[in-house]
């Protein structure tokens, strides 16, 4: 057996058969081995990691492969499919894998390559048994340590079909009496790469929008996962293995699975549904559908649910399949290191109040270490001087503004014709972190965004293009509750039809073009048209931000001044000059 070095998956068809010829052979083989799959990933990826493809040869045939990539640095080495796969190993016969990591690990010793990661291998595997014997024999340290449970639902005989296909039909009509008997019921399946490529925006939009419900951002925000999604679309439907999966209601649909057939199992790879109909379940209906067909397809033997310990998959799932992550190291030291990190973070998670002080201390550390990076150590002490002043004796104004209707009129002159107000959702949240994703204050902001619509106590808007691209997000709130929470002190309102604009952003690509006029002008005029009277505020040291509010027709009326010294505050409301009624104390208190 002799090793042929690439730094590229080459496009060729001669390599693809040789090599899924060899997944075939494999005792459990997986979509995530084929060389479509690792042409999908450098495909995609390329701009970020660079491919090793070690190729095991006897003479002109292939006889065993593995798929690894560099980073930049090329001082880690790992599966180049290891963020996109669910498992990852060697591919070749079961009998000559230890030949192979033999032949593999003494390559690497050649190239200097002193660590190797291998994130989501089979526990299951000859590889998990076979490696440290041969690590050893070249000088590598192994570190392994458990990584995922992948549930799955076992079909292999005509009982287990039986018993499946009853439960789930049971959960199916269950489902179908919660939506209702009046909207007919559909589920499809997308497997030419037209109609996949037709569904995949849709799919993705929903996915982000999902995930920024649940209080996390997808990795489909990112262009490059989607592009990895398209291009194993094509190269995978020619074969029949990828299946988009959706559940139709009426013309909408509610839940999607990009997912694949390949080797007797249907995989659960990648839902999502629709989250304005969380409340009928409609991504456990689409699974159930999947798996009631499967057991009418006798060659399939299972479905497999991927990563992920989610409670769905353990009220379907008969069986599971566990993965480890694997370190391979030249330096003992290193690999102890590894060791100590994982037993110390498994004995703070047993204890829950222990693991939140840790991580809430992580966070600030990982906050103080990016600070240090923007301001120096010189700002970074100037910043810490003056918080401590702070804490000692603090000044603090605030200038309150109400929308005038000659500003209506102003604005409405000014305002470009090709941008417009729309209510906040979910799918525009979704849009803008696609849109954003290399700005991560602005994520930060939609997923407190994606808070905030669960609240009925303020309306959003947002500032669009007539792409439909958000430019600017403000929300709209009853007045005596914001200045409770924000101010820390509660004030009567001027009026009983009073609502206040808050926590206005835009992103930070597009700053300094006058969006945030554009878009409080306009949700003025909208706030106003239904009886309201309209207030904003900001910070009087925040010139832009008055400047711009003034532009959009709002007029000063007062400030409030907070000052404390120790434990002492004072709060005074100064009037401007329009307003003939001179500055009173508010409170005083100690």
């Amino acid at each position: 057996m002799h090793l042929v070095v690439h730094r590229e998956i080459r496009d060729d068809e001669v390599l693809r058969r040789q090599w899924n010829d060899l997944v075939q052979k494999m005792a459990q083989p997986e979509v995530f081995y084929t060389y479509e799959w690792a042409l999908a990933v450098h495909r995609a990826y390329r701009a970020q990691m660079v491919p090793l493809l070690l190729l095991a040869y006897e003479e002109d045939s292939l006889v065993g492969l593995v798929a690894l990539a560099t980073d930049s640095s090329q001082r880690e080495t790992f599966f180049l499919t290891s963020t996109t796969a669910d498992y990852c190993d060697f591919v070749c016969h079961p009998q000559r894998r230890t030949e192979l990591l033999d032949s593999v690990l003494a390559e690497l010793r050649k190239l200097d390559a002193p660590m190797l990661r291998l994130a989501n291998l089979p526990a299951d595997s000859v590889t998990s048994h076979s490696l440290k014997r041969a690590a050893r024999k070249y000088g590598y340290s192994v570190f392994s340590r458990p990584a995922y449970s992948c549930a799955q639902v076992v079909i292999d005989s005509p009982e287990n079909r039986e018993v499946v296909k009853e439960s789930v039909q049971r959960r199916m009509r269950r489902y179908a009496k919660a939506m209702g008997k009046k909207t007919p019921v559909k589920f499809s399946h997308c497997r030419s790469p037209g109609s996949i490529s037709a569904e995949l925006p849709i799919f993705a939009k929903a996915h982000v929008a999902r995930f920024l419900a649940t209080g996390r951002i997808s990795n489909l925000v990112c262009p490059e996962r989607r592009v990895f999604l398209e291009e194993l679309a094509r190269s995978l439907s020619a074969s029949g293995w990828v299946t988009l999966s959706r559940l139709i209601v009426g013309e909408q649909v509610l839940a999607w699975n990009y997912g694949f057939q390949f080797a007797g199992s249907w995989f659960w790879y990648q839902p999502t549904f629709d989250s304005n109909f969380q409340r009928y379940s409609p991504g456990l209906w689409l699974l159930s559908k999947i798996v009631e067909e499967s057991c009418e397809n006798p060659e399939l033997s299972s479905i497999d649910l991927g990563l992920g310990a989610e409670g769905y998959k353990e009220r379907l799932a008969t069986a599971s399949r566990e993965t480890l992550h694997v370190t391979v190291t030249t330096s003992t030291l290193r690999c102890w290191k590894e060791r100590i990190r994982y037993h110390s973070a498994a004995a703070i998670r047993s204890i829950p109040r222990l693991e939140a002080w840790v991580r809430a201390g992580m966070h600030h550390a990982a906050a103080l270490k990016t600070r240090l990076q923007t301001e120096g150590l010189a700002g970074y002490l100037k910043s810490l001087f003056r918080s401590c002043q702070k804490l000692l004796r603090d000044q603090s104004e605030f200038c309150f503004l109400e929308w005038a209707q000659e500003g209506l009129s102003r604005m409405q002159h000014s305002a470009p014709h090709s941008l417009a107000i729309q209510p906040v959702d979910l799918d525009l949240l979704a849009t803008a972190a696609m849109h954003y994703v290399e700005d991560p204050e602005t994520l930060a902001y939609l997923l407190r965004a994606a808070d905030r619509l669960r609240s009925d106590e303020t309306q959003g808007f947002v500032l669009v293009t007539c792409e439909g691209v958000p430019l600017h997000f403000c929300w709209a709130t009853n007045f005596e509750k914001i200045s409770a929470t924000e101010l820390k002190y509660p004030m009567t309102a001027p009026s009983s039809d009073c609502a206040l604009i808050v926590d206005c952003w835009t992103p930070v690509s597009v700053r300094g073009q006058g969006y945030y006029r554009e878009a409080i002008a306009g949700v003025g005029s909208q706030l106003q048209a239904a009886g309201k009277s309209v207030w904003i505020f900001a910070s009087a040291t925040n010139g832009t931000a008055l400047r711009g509010a003034e532009e959009a027709g709002f007029i000063r009326k007062f400030s409030l001044l907070h000052k404390r010294l120790l434990f002492a505050r004072k709060l005074v409301e100064s009037q401007f000059s329009s307003v003939t009624r001179p500055a009173v104390e508010v409170s005083s208190a100690a």
